[in-house]
This record gives C-alpha cells, structure tokens and sequence, in this order.
C-alpha cells in the first residue's frame, strides 16, 4: 500500500526538485518505507512505499521497463497466477513484487490486462515515447485516484492535499456545485471532485491522457450489472449448494488476502458477523498466531461489543486477542488529528473511532469485514424498500402526504421508531426512496444553508430502475460502498500507514453472491441469512443471533453541549459561504431534541475544519471563498 502523486505540464517546464519532493512528503502517512521520484521532459512522477511484497528496495518506485514507468497503490492477490501465465508468454522478472506484475502485464497486453487483475489498486503507467498516461482503479473502488486537468497541467494522485502543493498556489478553485452534493450525502460520489478541473477516477474505469494532443479519454472495464447478465443460471442453486460454494469461496479470499504478504497480517474483530467470520477462517490459515484487535468501551457499555469478540476469540487459540479502550475523551482529542489530514470534505463520522482502532494495529496489513452488509443484505434499509416495494402505488401516495415524525431516532421503542423512519423516507419511486435513505439534508435545509441544489442537477447515480433487491445491493455498491464506506476504510488506514484487505469484495465471490435468488439473503425478516447459515458452526450463537450495531461518534451528543457545538459556532461566524443563522438554528433544533440534525452539524463542522486547512508545505489554501477578518 503505498502514496502516488504525478504531474505533466504542457510546456515542458515541469516542478523543480525540491517542490516535488515537499508535495510528496504530504503521503508520507501512506507509505514511510521509502520514497522515489522521476522528473523528465516536464513529468514528473512521485511514489511513497508502504513495503508489503518483496521487501527489498529493488521493488522501489517508480519502477521502470523500456519505456514504461510504473507507480502504484494497492495489492494484486493473485499475481503470482498472473506472473505465471506472463512468463509462459516469455516475460522475465527481476523482482518478486506484484507492481512488476502489472508493468509487465501492461506492457504486454495494454489496457486489457486489467480484467485479469484481482486486488485492490489504483495505478499510473507513463508511457515516455508516446507521452501517454494510463491511470486505472480497482473494480470496486477500494483505493483512491484523483485528477486535475487545466490548459496546462495535468495532475493526480491519491490525495488532495498532496496535488495542491504539487500544482502550486492559486490553481485549485472550489468547485461550488459540488456543495450540495457532499451536504446532502456527507461525502462527494465519484466523478465529482471539490474542485473546478478535478475529477475521482471511478471503480472500474481507466482513464488515458495524451500529452502530446493533452487530451484524454476514459473508459471502463468492469461492469457488475452486465458482469451479472452473462453470469446469471438458468438452473437455480439450491440453498445447501449456495452455503457450501460461498463456505469454499470466502475460504480462499482470506487465504489470498493472508497469503499475498512478506509481512504478519492481523485481523479486526468487531463482535460483529462479518469480522467474527473472517477472523475465525484468518485463525485457520497457517500455523502463526494471527492477532485479533477488538475495541471496548469502558464507560459506555451499550455500545461495548468486547464481549462479543471474546467468546469468538475463546474458539480459537490461534487468534492472539488486543483489545483497545476507547473513551469519548480519547475520541475527541483524536478528532481534530483525523480531520487535519482529510484533503476533501468527507463527513461520515464513523472515520474517527475507525482511524483511532487502526492507529493502534502494530501489523502493516490487517484483515476487515466491510462490503459483507452490501452484499448480503445487512442494511435495514434493504428490508425497508423490500417491503415499500410490495405496497401498493395508491397506499404510497396517501402516506407521503402524512406530515413525518421530525426526530425518529428520539422514539424509544425500536418498533415505532423504525416505523417513523419507514415512513420518513417512503417515496413513490423507487430511486428517489434509495436517495431517501442515503441523504442527511433535504432541499429545504440545502436551501436554507446557502447551498441549494440546482434544477435538473444529475446525481452521479446509475440511471437504471431499482426493481429487486439485486438491483438495490448493485446500486449500493456501485454508489455509496466506495463513496462512503471505502473512502472511510482507506483514509483511516492509511492515515496510520496500514492496509486493510477486505475479503468480500474478492469479484467472484461478489458476483456469485449477487446471482442468489433474494430469499438467500433475507429469509423472515433476517437479513444475512445465506452468510449466517454458512458459517454457523464457526461462531457462537450469541453473536450469530445478533442485530447489526453501527461504529459511531457520539456526536449526536457532541452537537447538543459542549466544546464542538461552541466551536462550530464560533468557525461558522468566521466564514461567509454558509449561512450562519442556519447553522444556529440548526444548532438550536438539535438541542432542543425537535429534530436529530447531528449529521447536518457535523458536515458543517467537517466542511469547516477543512476549509481553515492548510495544505502540504508553506502554501495555503483559500477555500470556498475568503473567511471573514
């Protein structure tokens, strides 16, 4: 897992040295093993090692062959096939690294090569004498990739912040449509960037810049829903065969994950199904003992899951249980660190107690559960839209125009209480409700804050009708999964230089799963039947029988009393984007428990925090217009 920064400027002046080289110590927190740069002919390309495969500094970047040159980011799990099947073809190797794999592979076969690449990563291949580059993500978008293209530079890398410095003072502007996006969802959803000229590379696709015309063109190369369609059986698999394949399937994405790694690989276990599965198959793998990290909270047992994760870690001598203390006073000393080093707006307030657990793993890599509920059905939403999708449509128009209950979360009998949210977020259409669901402001409150969305603005959302719950899990992961969720794993990690490897979003395994008929997934009202009963026999049924429990701040908390709530107020008097009397009455609402606007704040507080950021080296940034003397 490493850092990559680039850069081609149009007149071929290029970055002297030392600015490259100041840039690029901003990803220093993404890869502190080693660091290489190569400047020539107005490109220059930087690279920050996090050494995992082949620890020898001969598997250093940029890494050359012939005319190519080669940074890169992540893990190819099976590169040891890919290698095999390059030197039947006649390729030699020099190094024992995947990133030498997937230059080789380039070389061979071009863009093609990446259908045959399972792994996490995000890549950049410059081809010198074509002066063309080729950047390239991961199907699911597990890894970041950035791009900033004005009339003479073409930039990108895995952070903001790091193209900023790189780029010089004055040429990234915020991009002010983007606001309503990231207020209204709390991230910003592939394409769409925080700045004008800037673009997320998405999942999937690959991007070509031609420096000689600087021109580019993108495309993808992996589609799930078509991936889907040719896949699909016309026999059912019946539900035993199901649990015996995804047993078979999972099994070997945890070895692959363990496998592909010169360094000790750990595992986090939440208490939850999903990390208590793949702990238990990690414990299970090899001979070593595999550490197991488990968080506790002292101080507020309704929220302890530890002793969960002990009875799973009692089952199996070969997991070498740690468990961490975390405290709402640790929390919030540790939140202005984490948000410091953000270099977009990003407020899924999940980042800070996730980044504090992996600034406590003492491994490089280390094994997590995410992607499980997107695939399996693990989110209450999914039953939500399962059961508004069976009422019919005249019931639905009546019951949108009953006035909703304005704070749900208040409502102390769950019953009731997901009854209001059922009712809060029922829509007509079926995309519109998904949206619903994944929103944490409406038009009105955009409007109030200053940031409205605008007419006929396209969300960056598959245009496809959601029908079934496949469609729906498809949606998901195309949309939030990397926008959210992903983006979450990888800032957390990296910010503490660890790679997380997540075992369910191996391709095959994700293909096969969405190919299951819906009732696998959610049998009676229990949602992640097939997984459950795939591995019952592995895990105690205390937590086989368990409801799913989020990993969050208490913010809701933070925003009624207290320094964050002062603080939010005092930065948002100090700016004149958003509107202030907004955010106080927002504030306001909040603390009298009329409504639960928690998430609203803090994407307020977050969007703030970053704006005052400076960014790498001795330039700052004015962000989202000047801040009030």
């Amino acid at each position: 897992m490493c850092g990559l920064l680039g850069g081609i400027w149009r007149d071929g002046a290029g970055v002297d040295e030392a600015r490259a080289r100041e840039a690029l110590r901003g990803l220093t927190h993404r890869g502190p093993d080693a660091e290489g740069i190569e400047i020539d002919d107005g490109v220059f390309l930087g690279h920050r090692r996090l050494s995992i495969i082949d620890l020898d500094s001969r598997s250093n970047q940029p890494m050359r062959s012939g005319t190519l040159s080669v940074i890169y980011n992540g893990e190819i799990y099976n590169y040891r096939d890919v290698r095999a099947a390059l030197q039947r073809r006649g390729v030699s190797f020099s190094t024992d690294s995947d990133t030498e794999v997937v230059l080789k592979a380039f070389g061979l076969d071009g863009i093609s090569c990446l259908e045959h690449l399972e792994g996490m990563f995000a890549f950049a291949i410059w081809d010198a004498q074509a002066r063309k580059l080729v950047l390239a993500r991961d199907k699911f978008g597990e890894k970041p990739l950035q791009y900033f293209q004005d009339a003479s530079l073409f930039a990108f890398g895995s952070e903001f912040r790091a193209m900023e410095a790189l780029a010089g003072p004055g040429r990234f502007r915020v991009d002010d449509s983007a606001l309503p996006l990231y207020f209204r969802f709390s991230y910003l959803p592939a394409p769409i960037a925080p700045f004008s000229g800037a673009r997320q590379l998405e999942p999937g696709c690959w991007l070509e810049f031609d420096a000689n015309g600087w021109e580019t063109r993108t495309g993808r190369y992996y589609d799930l829903p078509a991936r889907l369609m040719r896949l699909q059986s016309k026999s059912q698999t019946s539900f035993e065969s199901a649990k015996l394949e995804l047993r078979k399937r999972l099994t070997k994405a945890v070895e692959d994950r363990i496998l592909a790694s010169d360094v000790p690989v750990s595992t986090f276990l939440s208490g939850g199904l999903d990390s208590s599965v793949v702990a238990s198959l990690a414990s299970q793998t090899g001979a070593k003992a595999v550490k197991a990290y488990s968080v506790a909270f002292p101080n507020d047992p309704e929220f302890d899951e530890s002793g969960y994760a002990r009875l799973v870690a009692k089952r199996y001598p070969n997991l070498d249980h740690q468990i961490i203390n975390v405290t709402e006073e640790a929390l919030a000393d540790f939140t202005d660190q984490t948000l410091a080093l953000l270099g977009e707006p990003y407020a899924d307030a999940s980042l800070i107690p996730t980044a504090f657990v992996c600034s406590h793993v003492r491994e490089k890599v280390v094994l997590g559960g995410d992607g499980a509920d997107e695939i399996f059905a693990g989110y209450g939403t999914y039953s939500a839209m399962q059961w508004s999708a069976r009422m019919p449509s005249w019931l639905k128009t009546v019951l949108t125009r009953v006035p909703a209950v304005s704070n749900p979360v208040a409502i102390g009998n769950p019953l009731l209480r997901g009854a209001a949210l059922f009712h809060k977020h029922l829509r007509c259409s079926a995309t519109e409700e998904y949206l619903s669901w994944r929103s944490y402001a409406s038009s009105m409150q955009l409007d109030e804050l200053g940031v409205s969305e605008r007419g006929g603005e396209h969300l960056p959302i598959p245009e496809r009708p959601i029908r079934s719950l496949r469609d729906l899990l498809v949606t998901d992961i195309e949309f939030n999964l990397p926008a959210d969720m992903l983006k979450k794993v990888d800032l957390a990690s990296m910010q503490h230089s660890l790679e997380v490897r997540l075992p369910y979003l191996d391709s095959g395994l994700v293909e096969f799963v969405l190919n299951l008929p819906a009732s696998y997934l959610i049998a009676n009202g229990r949602r992640k039947h097939l997984l459950r009963e795939a591995f019952g026999d592995l895990l105690p049924h205390e937590v086989l029988g368990r409801r799913k429990q989020g990993f969050l701040l208490p913010i809701r908390k933070w925003m009624r009393y207290g320094r964050m709530r002062d603080e939010l107020l005092d930065l948002s008097a100090a700016q004149n984007v958003l509107d202030v009397g907004a955010i106080r009455r927002f504030a306001d609402r909040h603390q009298a428990g009329t409504e639960d606007l928690s998430p609203l704040l803090w994407c307020c507080y977050v969007y703030l925090k970053w704006q005052q950021t400076p960014i790498v080296g001795p330039l700052r940034n004015a962000r989202f217009g000047e801040m009030k003397a």
